[in-house]
């Protein structure tokens, strides 16, 4: 496959690509204009070159030298250099064919006093050590000429004056002071050239000319890669021009052979990143460019006795010296940013821990040469920790600092700056938890982990959260937030700058953090902000049960959104995304922007939609027996749509009678009481719009009919429809007694009410322990002193105002 010479960088400018040329050639060509051309066109030329096709005179003896065809492997294009001939009638000549990142330019009188070549080329500014490409080369039976490549670097400005610029058949041609002429800077000899004297100059930083000489095999490509000439290794180039010929550049004009070709691909500039030499005193490492590890383990390592040369010019080459590992590395650099990094394996030192216990038992997880800091559970004493040194008799020193709750441990006397560090962990109240977690607008991962809080004190309370992972980084170590400001209500909030605990943490260095979140029964919702490098870290804290995970400006994949909804325990939660996010088939509770491709939520779990959106399809997993029910959904509907017999919305309270009233249509979030003629189970819906969830509460009078969301409601005291003995009831919950979501209840204000009548469709009956249908129960009624005044009983209707007693309690009738 052709190459394509792509720059992958993170967190680095996209200007790596000024590194580089466009050698490729695959980009669409553009419109050639040759010099002093009145902007006319001729043929045309790969991007970011300009070649030697011409306009001859006014258009007379135009010609393209230049062609765009196949290049290497069948791929994209490569540059086709052919030698041709232009000018009218006897004068005519041979011109040769050349591409240059420069500006090309030819003058002559006829065919007298000709001259040409480029000048001028790309701003430049790094140091290529030799440059690569691809190439045929197809020349005549009877040509001696070579194709060529000439490239070179320079800085400042080189200026000849007077040199002719036009081709012109009599006369003179015109003249202007030309810059940056190849022959100039190449201190090319001027005899027999055209223009006047050099006026200024600049510096030729390198430069290199490679005759091609051979031809190639039919349809073959041969490669070949020219090292620079470095002329000055302390000046910065400015520019660069790179010229490739079917002839000799700077050979005789007259020697061009007409239909000599060399056709070009893949130009490539080429940085070492290897070395050159690599030596310690006193050892025999066999040095090559390519073994990158020697082994050194019998010498102790000596800065002073380590030698090395990089081959490239620029780049950089840089040792750094791990005391724990006793390895050297060697990162060599080139001005492309590729590197090769070679390894020296000293001798290891002293300076280490071989083992750390608390109150006597080893600490977990425990590495030496790895692993520098640990968290443990508990408070510090006076010579509870016990570390062990690698080295025997070596004297271990301890210090505690009790503001940040973290000992270290090191053994002074080795002269070596090895610390291992132990955080005390304080007890809290764990918090099983989702933590989603996003970096720079992007998904990095979400694991169930459990979220630490302590007890409250004096209005605070610190946060734990061990074990912190990043996506791509690994382990950040643990993050702990003291002095929480927490309020009554359980709202928490911190703003600090803090040092993660651990390893990769204490390389990211102080980072700005901001928390908020709240506690109410027993769950935890949290989100800690960080910044890192002017990059956002998310992390928000759901508690398992929660339902819904927003996870919108977080450009997720598929396998991502399944990734945040394992672990949760709640089937209602609704997963929020972006617009155009792909989800996998068959996902449910997952919102793409504003819509849901299937909804599914189960009475039996808490349901919440923080935000509107629309769902293709919808169920709603509640059973129904036969007869009337309490009803209130996050979406509007119909009795019919829901397989009921008809629904019912409480209208009105006269201080003795709840009174309802049919409705063919049912509002998102509002309660209603509703009937169904025959058992029904899970409800299908298609196309509805669910709404934010506020349960609706509707009061008449001190009576409230309100909505439910809340999974197992806690009933005792509050009234709901219900079923005793075969027949149903708007009865007052017992202890134990719980409504499910989807479900509404209601509460009576003031003074306990022993008897209500409620009208549904005309029949009255009580609100308490009585019926609300056709099939009631029957009761005797007494007074106060013991008569009984009616036997069987379906309703109050018609007593005189007074107090009875009704299965036993009293019942006021109005």
């Amino acid at each position: 496959m052709k190459r394509l010479f792509t720059l992958l960088l993170l967190g680095s400018s996209l200007a790596g690509w000024a590194q580089q040329v466009n050698g490729s050639f695959d980009e669409t060509w553009e419109d050639c204009i040759p010099y002093n051309a009145d902007e006319k066109t001729q043929g045309t030329e790969p991007v970011g070159w300009q070649c030697s096709n011409t306009r001859g005179v006014k258009g007379t003896g135009a010609a393209t030298f230049t062609q765009s065809v196949t290049g290497r492997n069948g791929q994209g294009y490569a540059v086709q250099l052919k030698n041709g001939e232009t000018g009218i009638s006897f004068f005519k000549s041979n011109v040769p064919a050349y591409i240059c990142l420069g500006t090309p330019w030819a003058t002559s009188v006829g065919i007298s006093k000709s001259d040409g070549g480029a000048f001028g080329g790309l701003d430049f500014t790094y140091r290529p050590d030799a440059i690569e490409f691809y190439y045929q080369r197809t020349a005549t039976a009877s040509s001696t000429q070579p194709g060529t490549v000439v490239a070179y670097l320079w800085s400042g400005t080189y200026t000849q004056a007077s040199v002719p610029q036009s081709i012109v058949i009599t006369g003179t041609p015109t003249t202007s002071d030309m810059t940056d002429r190849d022959r100039n800077i190449l201190e090319k000899s001027l005899d027999g050239c055209q223009g006047g004297a050099v006026t200024q100059e600049g510096t030729l930083v390198a430069s290199l000319e490679h005759s091609i000489t051979a031809n190639t095999a039919d349809g073959k490509w041969d490669y070949a890669c020219i090292p620079f000439t470095y002329k000055s290794t302390t000046t910065k180039p400015e520019k660069i021009n790179i010229i490739f010929a079917a002839n000799d550049y700077f050979g005789a004009r007259t020697a061009i052979v007409k239909d000599d070709q060399l056709v070009v691909d893949d130009v490539r500039l080429i940085y070492y990143n290897t070395l050159k030499s690599l030596s310690y005193e006193g050892a025999n490492l066999n040095f090559n460019e390519n073994t990158l590890s020697y082994d050194l383990s019998q010498f102790k390592y000596e800065a002073a006795k380590l030698s090395f040369e990089k081959k490239a010019v620029g780049g950089t080459a840089q040792a750094t010296y791990n005391e724990t590992s006793g390895i050297v590395t060697i990162k060599v650099t080139g001005e492309d940013n590729a590197s090769t990094t070679y390894s020296l394996q000293f001798k290891k030192v002293t300076g280490e821990i071989s083992s750390i216990s608390y109150n006597g038992t080893p600490i977990e997880g425990f590495a030496q040469e790895t692993k520098h800091y640990y968290t443990v559970t508990g408070e510090y004493t006076e010579g509870c920790l016990t570390a062990t040194p690698q080295d025997e008799g070596a004297n271990v020193q301890y210090d505690y600092n009790a503001a940040t709750r973290i000992a270290t441990i090191s053994i002074p006397e080795s002269g070596k700056d090895i610390c291992y560090y132990v955080k005390f962990a304080e007890e809290v109240n764990a918090y099983s938890s989702k933590l989603v977690i996003g970096m720079a607008g992007g998904f990095l991962s979400a694991p169930v982990q459990e979220v630490g809080i302590t007890d409250e004190k004096e209005g605070t309370v610190n946060l734990q959260l061990r074990n912190f992972l990043l996506e791509g980084l690994g382990l950040i170590g643990d993050i702990f937030v003291y002095d929480v400001a927490i309020t009554a209500d359980g709202n928490i909030s911190k703003t600090d700058n803090i040092t993660i605990f651990g390893e990769m943490g204490a390389q990211l260095g102080v980072l700005p953090l901001e928390l908020t979140g709240k506690i109410s029964q027993g769950n935890l919702a949290a989100q800690l902000s960080i910044i890192w490098a002017e990059m956002p870290i998310t992390v928000d804290v759901y508690p398992l049960s929660t339902t819904s995970v927003d996870l919108t400006d977080m450009n997720c994949e598929a396998a991502q959104i399944e990734q945040a909804r394992q672990g949760l325990i709640n089937p209602n939660c609704i997963i929020y995304t972006d617009e155009g996010t792909t989800v996998s088939e068959g996902s449910e509770n997952v919102v793409v922007g504003t819509s849901c491709t299937k909804l599914n939520l189960n009475k039996s779990y808490e349901i919440s939609i923080p935000y509107a959106f629309t769902a293709t399809e919808a169920s709603l997993a509640r059973s129904f027996a036969t007869g009337w029910h309490s009803i209130c959904l996050p979406f509007a509907t119909t009795p019919e749509t829901l397989g009921a017999e008809q629904a019912q919305a409480f209208t009105a309270f006269d201080g003795n009678t709840l009174t309802f009233e049919k409705v063919t249509a049912m509002e998102a979030n509002v309660p209603y009481l509703i009937y169904f003629a025959k058992e029904t189970e899970n409800i299908s819906l298609q196309n509805i719009d669910a709404a934010v969830t506020v349960p609706q509460s509707v009061t008449h009078g001190n009576v409230t009919f309100t909505g439910n969301y809340e999974a197992g409601r806690n009933m005792e005291g509050l009234y709901g429809v219900a079923e005793k003995d075969g027949a149903q009831y708007i009865m007052r919950g017992g202890a134990g007694s719980t409504l499910g979501s989807t479900g509404a209840y209601f509460t009576v204000s003031g003074s306990e009410v022993n008897s209500l009548h409620l009208r549904l469709d005309g029949i009255e009956t009580n609100i308490s322990g009585v019926q609300t249908g056709q099939n009631g129960q029957a009761f005797d009624i007494y007074t106060l002193s013991g008569i009984k005044v009616r036997s069987q009983a379906a309703t109050t209707d018609g007593l005189p105002k007074g107090i009875y007693l009704i299965n036993g309690k009293k019942h006021i009738v109005k």
